[in-house]
């Protein structure tokens, strides 16, 4: 295996999770000046409008807020009772480094930069590769922590094959849309909507429609619909000379026209230059003629056997069309129906930035992409650091110091200038360090005041005398309920091992086209052509039938013409692995590549180790090389003693039964960022309003009545009471129902129930029996108080 595949497997390690045991690491000295300096500010400007902060949090409501929007999901009993009987005297800071640290974090750190750069599964055939690389790269930037202007630089500028540079799926998500591509860069990175200038002058900006050009034309030469391939391109080349070759032996005239159908030939002989084709060819118009039919004859004869070799080779490229982007040089011009005095239609663009520093682009080092990546994450760029720092701090608090984050103006409201312009500087000042700067907006007083549930009107500005009170995310939703019914929740990833294994098999079968000798290419593309001729010929014959059986509605012999064009297609996949890819090798397997870089399938001891409260640091690193990828099958409880026969086979029969259904339940769940990127729709995910992907950050946290019926009719309650599940373990093992009521408020609200609240369960018990834990259940999953960050 070659190093450049290594280097995507060593993206998936593991760190470890949250403990509370004595460590050295606590915020520095200055993360703690900067958070006060930002409360100053705060304060002040809460001051000036005649308001006052909201009053502080207590440790439980800290708890719960910390991990839904640090690690994405509620904690575990177990993680509250580590935090809450802690007697540490910074257990916030603590609590707060540790999360930043956690896999959890990547997980949800991961799902919010999807929704902006529109991470999406289905970028269409042969680029789920491409989508598993791009996933991997993002996670892998979050898991290092790498500085956000480098990120973005890598992004931007991307090029190369998706096993070298994950980051080209950047543009992949975009390819053949090159201009909505520079469109979305400008928006997300620089806080500027340009959409508008792409028709005419911006009707509500400064922006022109020449500015919109030539920003994109930055950005026009970046293509992901295909690779270089020396081999396809020497492919071309012998066709090439084969047809000239052929059409010279069949018509007997060197360089005669290969005229192709009559309507060609018609336009030689209506040419206003017909006489001198036919002088050139000392011919008569009637010789021309007859030569242009045998010309005609020869290209029907020479199609037939050429097309079996284009066939052959469209299926062998079908799995690698999008494994890379290059950056060609491509002239953008302006639109037909260019309208400003600057220009005119069709005059050819020259690449400039909007604002900031103008590009030289005739004295810069390196390529145009790369200029203008840099000139876009440079320190000195007038919006770039503004908008990440508002958009980090719009993530921590629920709004935005200006609103839109990403719609800059000259009309834009800040709400706090003082307080941006600082925020500004404290991201330049650690280098773009997002886990850095979140780690000092977590440590603000502001973030730990009481949620601010007023109804704040849309373009107001809002000062932060404490967090918005908001919903729950759905993925936040999802993955507090995962959290409660698997066990390892965040190291939990089944989806892994296969996406490596897909990113190493195109890998391969790249390797196996570009290996061969450009003679040994041609030759197996002739051998292919020549092994699917009959195959191609008979799926036309087969789809035909299939059109006529659709039309005639007769659905035996539609069905049966489906079964045989699916028997050939198999034959064809065959033929094309058996002659095509014949070095590929073995058959790739996932738990080879984790164990290629040193790591290993983490079980479910070492995984509870990771949280053991007197881990070692040793101890940790040994198993930071492990991800869990499957989950194993839980134990048996113990028979009840006293049973007879009878009663002891029916007792295993339920559990055998509740097994059975705790798998089925399970089997699709995993972290929001484990699963298909979005979910599809009828999903949870999307019912609860996960982002499409198909726009930026187009994600909803309103209420529906589909989201209500899931949560009525859903299976998630049966999921997290069957007692196989970690929560309907815990309440299984309740001796009363006085602990299971506790239990279950603990699991799911992070506190106590109170007094009214215990009686209010008892009686439900009364009434219900133990039918009655699963309705309790239910009315604590529709609760405010779980669905919203408070």
């Amino acid at each position: 295996m070659k190093p450049l595949t290594l280097g995507l497997v060593a993206a998936f390690i593991s760190l470890p999770v949250v403990s509370f045991a004595a460590k050295d690491s606590v915020p520095t000295p200055d993360l703690r000046k900067a958070a006060a300096r930002i409360d100053e500010l705060v304060e002040k400007g809460l001051k000036e409008q005649g308001m006052k902060p909201n009053a502080a949090v207590d440790d439980a409501t800290f708890l719960r807020r910390a991990y839904l929007d640090i690690a994405g999901r509620i904690p575990t009993i177990e993680e509250a009772e580590a935090f809450q009987s802690s007697t540490y005297e910074q257990k916030r800071e603590r609590l707060i480094e540790d999360l930043l640290h956690s896999e959890a974090y990547v997980s949800h750190a991961y799902n919010f930069w999807a929704d902006v750069l529109r991470i999406n599964s289905g970028l269409g055939t042969g680029a789920s590769q491409a989508e598993a690389a791009y996933q991997l790269w993002i996670k892998r930037a979050l898991r290092d922590n790498r500085p956000y202007d480098e990120v973005v630089f890598d992004l931007v500028s991307a090029r190369g094959l998706i096993w070298d540079n994950g980051a080209v799926g950047y543009y992949q998500r975009d390819r053949g849309m090159p201009l909505d591509n520079m469109s979305n860069t400008v928006r997300i990175f620089l806080g500027t909507r340009l959409e508008c200038a792409q028709c005419h002058n911006h009707p509500f900006d400064k922006w022109t429609q020449m500015d919109y050009f030539k920003m994109a034309a930055f950005s026009y030469g970046m293509e992901a619909n295909r690779y270089d391939s020396p081999n396809r391109d020497a492919l071309s080349k012998w066709q090439r000379q084969d047809r000239n070759d052929f059409f010279q032996e069949a018509l007997g005239v060197k360089d005669f026209p290969q005229i192709r159908n009559e309507e060609q030939l018609d336009r030689y002989t209506d040419s206003d230059n017909y006489q001198r084709y036919l002088d050139r060819y000392k011919m008569t118009d009637e010789e021309f003629r007859t030569m242009g039919k045998r010309s005609i004859d020869a290209y029907q004869s020479y199609d037939h056997e050429s097309r079996a070799m284009r066939n052959a080779t469209n299926e062998l490229y079908k799995p690698i069309r999008y494994i890379a982007v290059g950056e060609r040089e491509k002239t953008l011009k302006l639109p037909h129906d260019y309208k400003y005095s600057d220009a005119k239609p069709f005059d050819a663009v020259t690449a400039g930035t909007m604002f900031g520093e103008e590009i030289d682009l005739e004295h810069i080092d390196g390529s145009a992409i790369d200029a203008y990546a840099k000139w876009m994450t440079s320190p000195e760029n007038p919006t770039f650091t503004k908008v990440i720092a508002n958009r980090l701090w719009k993530r921590v608090f629920g709004m935005g110091i200006f609103e839109p984050v990403d719609e800059l103006t000259d009309q834009t409201v800040v709400s706090n200038p003082e307080l941006l312009a600082y925020l500004e500087d404290l991201m330049r000042g650690f280098d773009y360090d997002m886990k850095s700067y979140l780690q000092v907006l977590y440590n603000t007083k502001t973030y730990q005041r009481a949620a601010d549930s007023r109804e704040i009107e849309m373009g107001a500005p809002y000062y932060f005398a404490g967090p918005v009170l908001r919903r729950m995310s759905a993925e936040q939703i999802w993955d507090s309920i995962v959290a409660l019914a698997l066990p390892e929740a965040d190291s939990y990833r089944p989806r892994l091992k296969g996406q490596l294994a897909s990113v190493e098999r195109v890998r391969q079968i790249y390797e196996s086209l570009e290996g061969r000798s450009q003679d040994e290419y041609v030759a197996m593309v002739k051998e292919l052509g020549e092994a699917l001729e009959s195959n191609m010929d008979k799926q036309e014959e087969v789809r035909k039938s299939l059109y006529e059986a659709r039309e005639a509605e007769d659905n035996d012999r539609y069905q049966k013409a489906r079964e045989e064009l699916r028997d050939l297609q198999r034959e064809m996949n065959q033929a094309v692995a058996k002659i095509g890819y014949q070095h590929t090798g073995e058959k790739v397997d996932g738990s080879d590549l984790l164990a290629a870089m040193g790591m290993s399938e983490m079980t479910m001891d070492a995984a509870a180790a990771m949280n053991m409260e007197g881990a070692t640091k040793k101890e940790r690193r040994k198993l930071q090389k492990a991800v869990l990828t499957n989950l194993p099958t839980p134990d048996m409880p113990e028979a009840p003693a006293g049973l007879d026969r009878q009663e002891l086979k029916n007792w295993k029969a339920q559990q055998s039964n509740d097994l059975k259904t705790y798998r089925s339940l399970i089997s699709q769940m995993a972290r929001a960022s484990e699963l298909e990127s979005p979910a599809r729709r009828g999903h949870f995910l999307r019912e609860f309003g996960q982002s499409d992907r198909e726009v930026i950050e187009n994600a909803s946290d309103y209420a529906s009545v589909p989201q209500a019926l899931n949560l009525l009719n859903g299976s998630m309650v049966e999921a997290l009471t069957n007692k196989f599940a970690v929560f309907g373990k815990r309440l299984n093992e309740a001796s009363t129902p006085e602990e299971k009521t506790r239990m279950m408020f603990q699991a799911m609200l992070t506190r106590e129930p109170t007094d009214h609240e215990m009686e209010i369960v008892k009686k439900e018990i009364t009434e219900n029996g133990e039918d009655a834990y699963e309705g309790v259940v239910w009315a604590l999953l529709n609760t405010q108080q779980f669905l919203f960050v408070q």
